[in-house]
């Protein structure tokens, strides 16, 4: 098959699609610039896909299955990625601006320079990711993972951080402007807040 018929199967029918990837699995798939917005592809298995510049705004993708694709410069705003497995996903400078990302898996995601503000992060798992310059303000993250996460220079503006737990981040240089921190946990963390700081002690 062609790239746009692997696209149209995608579209018409999830179920048929993830039995084609399950006989299949040796295909690369390169779906690098396509449209896929405003489409439903819930539970999609979309594992080591190229998504690189991707328009998938709009699109429900609960549950998807997204591990160590490669979604760098993608558009996904407004999108719903509740449960999705991102885990070792590529996301650098991806547009996740009002996504959910609601129990999501983004365990050593690559989320450099990504644009997640106004985002839903409740009980997101972000363990070990990268967020250099990760645009994050405005952002609900209750109960959010961010264990040993590099978050150096990102932006945290006016964000609500409740139960988050940060232990063994790196947020040096962040910018929390504006931002509430509720019972987080902060053990161990690498920061050069003074603010911040305090509360580590307290």
């Amino acid at each position: 098959m062609r790239n746009k018929d692997y696209l149209e199967l995608l579209k018409t029918d999830v179920l048929e699609w993830n039995k084609w990837r399950d006989y299949h699995p040796e295909i690369l798939l390169d779906f690098s610039g396509v449209d896929l917005s405003n489409c439903s592809l819930m539970n999609a298995d979309l594992k080591f896909v190229n998504f690189i510049n991707a328009n998938l705004i709009g699109s429900d993708l609960r549950g998807v299955n997204l591990y160590k694709a490669d979604l760098s410069n993608a558009n996904l705003i407004g999108t719903n990625l509740r449960l999705a497995n991102l885990k070792y996903a590529v996301l650098i400078g991806t547009k996740l601006h009002r996504t959910s990302l609601s129990e999501a898996h983004l365990s050593e995601a690559n989320l450099n320079e990504a644009d997640v503000s106004n985002a839903n992060l409740y009980e997101t798992e972000l363990t070990g990711a990268y967020l250099y310059k990760t645009n994050l303000s405005s952002s609900k993250l209750i109960n959010t993972h961010l264990v040993k996460a590099y978050l150096f220079q990102a932006n945290f503006t006016n964000s609500l951080l409740k139960k988050a737990d940060l232990r063994w981040a790196n947020i040096i240089k962040a910018n929390f402007t504006g931002s509430q921190l509720i019972q987080v946990k902060l053990r161990g963390i690498k920061t050069d807040n003074p603010t911040i700081k305090n509360q580590n002690r307290s």
